[in-house]
């Protein structure tokens, strides 16, 4: 766990400084710069993106992770899938993008009625795909290199910052809305860009035809899997992201803008998820590979355990400072405090089932993902679609809550079966009683009167009760091996 360990912490310091670019951005300047149409439409466009660049990588995306193993041992193997990772790709990105213009009439009319600046703004779709596209199957390759530092820093840091910074020149007038959309969808093309300079500067952008002839039999099983696995990681994103793109076209933009931030709000909650998964994953498919199943099992628990601690603290927190919250952002984006409730329980329970999918895709199961995935999507659209019209944004966040829950639940259950290991331990039920409990106290606390000392009093008391009470009962290893090294390092500093 010791890598694991070192590089969460840097991921998730890197994560916290951009959530707070995320929170000055999304909260403080997009909502007061941009209008609710025009914001909404940045974000419909991300959505789309990401469901497009999906379809696109044709599966590759997680055969990087997946398969790196067996080409580690030389130069010459790993440039062998390198070119694999950009080759195909690049195939699916020209096949998108025919296929996209074909189709501009269904999509412009799809979202004419409601949502007209996604008609004035269609072509720059495609640039957005090509620059999503090719950072993530770019960021695998070098995560599977067991480096997530760069890819994070780009994307939680470098970017942010850059829209901050298009944000402040468009404020002042200095570009038009059009140019700002340009500068918007050239930072991401930074990324992949910047990627592919990293890999060069460390050795590791060579290229090499990949011959079939003595591996033909284990290209073709790298096939079989790059197509379940991108059928499986669809639905991941549809759940994620069809909520914005039908909220675009059934209701507008302005109320996919207000979804958008409480969506943000309620997905920061994820964010150590994400930081500890990023180096988890290619550890996970290197002892699959070696069939250590009784390592697996102890990474399964204890990434599920941490991830518990920091996803519940964090949403007891969103949760006790919510009026805080809607203070600070403009009125027409008041309402939103249930979406971000809803989604936060469900992202919670989706951190507490640990890294049980990514268990069952970097085994001989992962077919499996196909068939529940296949349900998963006909459950997302159709609960959205009825959703919505009843009850709006609320309802398109029950939607997602309830795909995000039947998702997790399945393979839940199926690792279970199949490999006879659960991520659960008594120690995450006191820890949901302690939070219950942090956040009943935090009810009882009036507010101080001044936004700055609410926030800090508030969630100082909250903090303290719940990081005390989990080292006091010994809940959590590696969380008290965490706290312990931050006070040595603290000490090191000789601040006093």
């Amino acid at each position: 766990m010791g890598v694991i360990i070192r590089q969460s912490i840097q991921n998730t310091v890197i994560s916290y400084v951009g959530i707070v670019l995320g929170f000055i951005s999304t909260i403080l300047l997009f909502p007061r710069i941009l209008t609710p149409d025009q914001y909404g439409l940045t974000r419909l466009f991300v959505s789309l993106a990401l469901i497009c660049a999906q379809f696109a990588h044709l599966g590759i995306k997680n055969t990087i992770i997946r398969f790196f193993p067996y080409f580690q041992s030389s130069q010459k193997e790993k440039s062998k899938l390198l070119t694999l990772t950009l080759l195909i790709p690049f195939v699916g990105f020209l096949l998108f993008t025919v296929l996209y213009l074909l189709g501009q009439d269904i999509f412009i009319s799809y979202y004419d009625d409601r949502s007209a600046l996604f008609d004035e703004y269609f072509l720059f779709l495609i640039p957005l795909v090509f620059a999503t596209l090719f950072f993530e199957v770019l960021n695998n390759y070098v995560r599977a290199l067991q480096d997530s530092i760069t890819g994070s820093f780009l994307n939680e840091v470098v970017m942010r910052a850059l829209i901050i910074v298009l944000l402040i020149v468009h404020y002042f007038e200095l570009i038009s809305f059009p140019t700002f959309m340009i500068g918007f969808v050239a930072t991401y093309c930074i990324e992949p860009f910047y990627l592919l300079i990293y890999l060069y500067r460390h050795g590791e952008l060579s290229l090499s035809y990949p011959k079939l002839d003595k591996r033909a039999k284990f290209i073709k099983g790298m096939g079989v899997y790059g197509a379940y696995s991108l059928l499986g990681g669809l639905a991941t994103l549809l759940v994620g992201n069809i909520d914005i793109i039908m909220l675009g076209a059934m209701t507008n933009l302005s109320d996919t803008a207000v979804y958008a931030i409480a969506f943000y709000v309620g997905s920061v909650i994820a964010v150590p998820q994400r930081s500890i998964n990023k180096i988890a994953v290619p550890i996970l498919a290197g002892l699959i590979k070696e069939k250590a199943f009784t390592q697996v099992e102890s990474l399964y628990k204890r990434t599920s355990l941490t991830q518990v601690i920091s996803g519940v603290l964090l949403y007891i927190g969103i949760w006790a400072n919510m009026h805080n919250l809607m203070d600070l952002l403009p009125e027409e984006y008041h309402g939103a405090e249930w979406v971000i409730i809803i989604i936060g329980a469900a992202k919670l329970f989706n951190m507490a089932t640990g890294i049980n999918g990514h268990i069952i895709m970097n085994s001989k199961y992962f077919r499996f993902d196909l068939y529940t995935n296949i349900l998963l999507i006909a459950i997302t659209i159709t609960s959205n679609y009825f959703f919505i019209q009843y009850w709006g944004m609320l309802g398109a966040a029950i939607a997602t809550a309830l795909s995000i829950f039947i998702y997790n639940f399945i393979k839940f259950i199926f690792v279970w079966i199949k490999f006879d290991m659960q991520p659960f331990r008594w120690n995450a039920l006191a820890v949901l009683i302690i939070a219950a409990i942090c956040l009943g106290i935090s009810w009882q606390i009036p507010y101080l009167y001044n936004f700055v000392i609410d926030v800090v009093v508030r969630s100082g008391i909250i903090t303290i009760i719940f990081a005390g009470s989990i080292l006091l009962f010994d809940l959590s290893e590696d969380v008290k091996n965490l706290l312990q090294e931050g006070y040595k390092r603290v000490q090191k500093l000789d601040l006093f």
